[in-house]
């Protein structure tokens, strides 16, 4: 193989794996600001108002914690099955299709 196409295909295995590290550290930093900002704002006891429940949780545990890893769980899936790309990380390896050319010296 030639090294310009070594570079090329080893140039588009890391830009795919830059825009899986890019998507995932802003899934990351999305599910951690709802949590965040839910479980903070949500969290706040008065003492005179009673404690509103979902599904027999605090409302502000459902919608702070069990919604976000729901749909972290479904953007996991997503990701993994439509966004990541498998690429060839040995681009040096011939192609058994090659190995069977029965010209090649």
């Amino acid at each position: 193989m030639r090294r310009e196409d070594r570079n090329r295909r080893l140039g588009e295995s890391f830009r795919q794996a830059s825009r899986e590290t890019v998507v995932i550290v802003i899934a990351w930093l999305v599910f951690l600001t709802w949590t965040g900002l839910v479980c903070g704002l949500g969290g706040r006891f008065d003492p005179d108002k009673p404690v509103e429940t979902v599904f027999g949780m605090p409302r502000w545990v459902f919608f702070g914690v069990v919604l976000p890893w729901i749909a972290a769980c479904g953007f996991t899936f997503w990701f993994s099955m439509v966004f990541m790309k498998d690429t060839d990380l040995d681009p040096d390896r011939e192609d058994p299709a090659e190995d069977s050319n029965p010209e090649r010296p």
